[in-house]
């Protein structure tokens, strides 16, 4: 009885977020391809191939001229701000909360004063964020796809070939999650917790630029767990696309379990500070 009251304590918890997000990214692909389609595509290309140096190209992790492409003008939707820090947020935001920002409000003294253990109640959380970074891909995806369909792009590109590329969100919401919690179960305070994540978010960025743009220092890339995160290779290789993902996938859900089993583990194991 009392898991099903924890699930729907947790869902609830996470649904403004959630229903913000999804209002979010179900509008955006379809402003993001008709902006875009406001520019010519020969302007596009002069713009990308001439004007741009080639040793950015390392920065796009793909050849300039698979970007200046209908499908990889797409692609680039999914390495926008409004979708890379939207499920970052997510998953950190979710994250935090598993045990220090519960903590923090005084809710998880009287979660486990009821007859559950701190492992249900950690499970729970972790298969609600989960379910959730399911469902917002889901809405992105469907959002890029009719978009794409329907919009002044129609019968130019396939809309299934951005489907390994929405689950590679999906990946990446579940990795910054699992990571969050991790860390929030042996934190007492969510605003530290998201301090921490914060800058490991930020580190992780500078690593993958700093890799690809030295090549004297492109063994610094590998420390950012964003190598991970390359929807437009997996748009602009579509015979590797499953491939590619499955290795991309592998690295951030792998990471993203594994630190919410460390995290159940030690908010299994610690002491909780008596409540104020």
């Amino acid at each position: 009885m009392w898991n099903t009251a924890i699930w729907r304590k947790t869902w609830g918890d996470q649904q403004m977020l959630l229903l913000a997000l999804v209002a979010l990214w179900t509008a955006f692909p379809w402003l993001y391809i008709w902006l875009s389609a406001q520019i010519p595509m020969s302007a596009f290309q002069d713009v990308l191939l001439r004007a741009i140096p080639e040793d950015w190209q390392r920065l796009s992790g793909v050849p300039f001229a698979e970007v200046a492409t209908h499908a990889g003008r797409v692609a680039l939707a999914f390495v926008d701000p409004v979708v890379v820090l939207a499920a970052t947020v997510f998953g950190i935001t979710r994250g935090s909360d598993a045990v220090s920002g519960q903590l923090e409000r005084g809710t998880m003294e009287m979660i486990l004063a009821q007859p559950v253990t701190r492992g249900a109640v950690f499970v729970t959380q972790a298969l609600a964020t989960i379910a959730g970074a399911a469902v917002l891909s889901c809405v992105l995806y469907a959002a890029a796809h009719s978009a794409i369909a329907l919009g002044p792009w129609a019968g130019k590109v396939d809309p299934t070939r951005f489907v390994p590329a929405a689950l590679n969100v999906f990946g990446l919401m579940v990795c910054m999650a699992g990571l969050s919690a991790c860390v929030s179960a042996a934190d007492s305070h969510r605003w530290r917790t998201i301090g921490i994540m914060c800058g490991f978010y930020v580190f992780s960025i500078l690593a993958k630029l700093v890799g690809r743009l030295s090549s004297s220092m492109s063994w610094f890339g590998y420390l950012s767990i964003l190598n991970a995160y390359e929807p437009q290779q997996l748009v602009g290789q579509p015979t590797a696309a499953w491939k590619l993902l499955a290795m991309y996938d592998g690295v951030l859900l792998g990471v993203g379990i594994m630190a919410y089993m460390i995290g159940a583990v030690v908010f299994s194991k610690r002491d909780l500070p008596a409540p104020l």
